[in-house]
This record gives structure tokens, sequence and C-alpha cells, in this order.
């Protein structure tokens, strides 16, 4: 099958949802290419602004943008002469500008559409949500009522596009996934980020961004330090940084959590989780969580928050804890649960197990199902 998947962004090095899902869908015998715009999401400039240059398994299509509107690039290119050679296009958003014309030049030539959503909250920026609104009011509209099928990558995605934005047609759930052939336990993992001899090892991996809740992590931190050895790393870059230095500071807990800023590449990561030994995602805002999902796959037992897709991949009390949004005391209290070795090897293997549905394999296998569901309503 000819297979198209239609993202405004797209890099190898970080190997988001669209790298996932091409390189499983090829894997499963398919034709496989991503059209996408020459330009970078701002949180990909923010881990990495360099070009990977590497061999896959999949074709890359990328036009050249002519502008990048608030984070939706308008790109330049024939998509009427690329779209009709297709089976079927996925679409990844209602709202990016490149999703709008693959999916006209889809319907031009009766090429099957599938769009997805991951959106779980409104955005604080003014000028995104009044962006977002006109869209949803017009043109996003059109797609989702249009699509021969609609997807959200989680429950709450789901229930979003449902009491929020007001669509009415039927959604189905097909979750983002984890390659839990690379990403999985290694027993003598390599250290890429410099872990200390501390006891507890807590990792979380997110752009410095108040979104990612890492100010309340910190605070946590300091709860924690006070109970049992412990170190957190915080890997990623962002406009957050100085300020939570600053906190780390104010709260004299400095030498307890160290920032990591390296780029280090998606292949290299699960080295990274297996060193640790308890993952943090403490997110007011988030659309799914992969780490976590990485982390899991990794072994490693995770401590989130209530939110996104969080509320799908962790099983709380089984594969570790969530905690509410922006509470740093229950966060604190959950990571001091996990400094039990016995609790966390259990919850770390129950992870490993828990990953493994959300495999990319079989989410690809999902999404084949529905494209096959598509031509059997055309008999």
């Amino acid at each position: 099958m000819e297979i198209c998947i239609v993202a405004p962004y797209f890099t190898p090095f970080v190997r988001g949802n669209e790298y996932g899902l091409a390189e499983s869908l090829s894997t499963l015998g398919n034709d496989v290419t991503i059209i996408t715009s020459k330009s970078k999401a701002p949180r990909e400039r923010t881990v990495f602004n360099g070009n990977v240059s590497k061999e896959l398994p999949f074709d890359v299509i990328y036009l050249r943008t002519l502008i990048d509107l608030f984070e939706n690039p308008v790109v330049i290119g024939d998509l009427n002469k690329i779209i009709k050679k297709f089976d079927v296009v996925m679409l990844q958003e209602d709202y990016p500008l490149i999703c709008h014309f693959a999916f006209f030049a889809a319907k031009k030539h009766g090429v099957k559409t599938i769009l997805s959503s991951e959106r779980t909250y409104i955005p604080f920026d003014f000028k995104k949500r009044i962006g977002l609104n006109v869209f949803d009011a017009t043109i996003s509209k059109f797609l989702r009522e249009n699509a021969d099928i609609l997807t959200a990558h989680c429950t709450e995605a789901k229930k979003f596009l449902k009491n929020v934005v007001g669509v009415r047609r039927d959604i189905e759930v097909v979750h983002v996934g984890v390659n839990c052939r690379i990403f999985k336990p290694i027993k003598h993992p390599v250290d890429f980020i410099g872990y200390g001899n501390e006891d507890i090892r807590v990792l979380c991996v997110a752009r410095y961004h108040v979104y990612k809740g890492l100010e309340y992590l910190i605070r946590a931190m300091k709860i924690v330090t006070q109970e049992v050895d412990a170190r957190l790393y915080l890997l990623g870059r962002g406009e957050e940084e100085f300020r939570l230095r600053k906190l780390s500071e104010k709260l004299n807990v400095v030498d307890r959590v160290r920032f990591v800023t390296n780029p280090i590449p998606n292949e290299e990561m699960p080295q990274v989780y297996s060193s640790c030994d308890i993952y943090v995602q403490p997110s007011i805002i988030e659309p799914y969580g992969i780490a976590v999902l990485e982390a899991m796959a990794c072994g490693k037992p995770v401590v989130g928050t209530n939110v996104g897709g969080m509320l799908d991949t962790i099983a709380h009390g089984n594969t570790g804890f969530r905690a509410k949004p922006a509470n740093y005391e229950e966060i604190a209290k959950h990571i001091l649960l996990l400094s039990d070795n016995k609790l966390r090897r259990k919850m770390g293997k129950n992870a490993r197990r828990r990953a493994e549905k959300f495999d990319w394999i079989e989410v690809s296998r999902k999404y084949l199902k529905l494209i096959k569901d598509i031509y059997l309503r055309q008999v």
C-alpha cells in the first residue's frame, strides 16, 4: 500500500510521532512517504538545530517554506501532483496549512484520508487561541467533518474534540507508540549525561517550558532530598532555564538538580533511561507524553500527572503514579514511595509489559485496519 503522512515539521533527530508511524508502517510492508516543510518546529530547534543525514526506511519530501506563521509553515510545492499516487493520506492535525492543502489534493484525486489530532488543551498564547478558533469554525471543521476517518491520540484528545471543539462524528482513539525493540532495559548502559553516585537518580526529559511543570518537580526535590539521597537530572533546553536555575538556588537544591542541556540523539536515549531509577513527567499541560512511554519501555517506573496521554499510558499504582498537576507535594510523595528498591523493580517490570501494548507495530496495525475498513465500506 502507498501511504502518505503529512506533517508541518519532521526531523529524524527527535523521532517523534511521524517517524515512529512511518517506520512501523514500512516494517509492515507498506511504501511510506512523509511530506513536510523544510522548517523546524520551535521545540525541535530548542533541542537540536542542525541537519541529520541518515538512511531512512521511508521517503521524505521536504517542501520549501515560504513563511512560517506562528508555527504553521506555508509551503511551496505541487501537492496535487504528489498526492494523487497514494492510496491513503494521513494528516497529522487539522490546523496546519500543509494538511489543508494535502486534504484538498487528496479529495480532488479520490485518495482516502485519515485525520489525527493530539490537542488536549487551549493554548495560553492569545494569538494561537485566536488562530485556532478561526480554523476550528472554518477550514479545520471542514477537514474534521469530511475526512474518511477521524482519530485522536489519546482519550483526553477525544474528549477535547467532543467537549471543547464540538465534534459530533465518531472518533477512534489510536495512541502514539514506542519502538520496544529499541527502547528496552539495558543492563550495562552507557552514561551519556554524567550521572553521579547518588542512591536515587530521577530523570526528566522535557523542553524547559512552563507547560512542562518543571518548577514543581524542583520543588518536589526539596522535599525528597530531605528524606533520601537523590538527584534530579533535567535533560532539555528552553526559555525557562534561567528561572528554573534561580529557583533551585532559592530552594538550596543546586547540588541536587543538574541541568543537562547537551543534545542526545533519540537512538541513544534508551541508554539514558536505563541509567536512571525513576522517570518523572510533571507536566501541567501535555498532549501525550512520549518520553513517559519510552522510559516505561526501558523498564522504569514513572511519576506523571493527570493530563493528556499519561491518563492512558500510566497505570496508577501498577506502573508508577499520577499526581495532580502543579502539586509538588504529591509528586514528592510518589518519588519517595519509589525510593523503595523492591517496589521500584516491581513497577519497572510492570511498566515494560504495559509499554509493549503501545508498540508502534501494534499501533500501525490499528491504522491499517481502519484503512481496510474504509475500502470495505465502498464494496
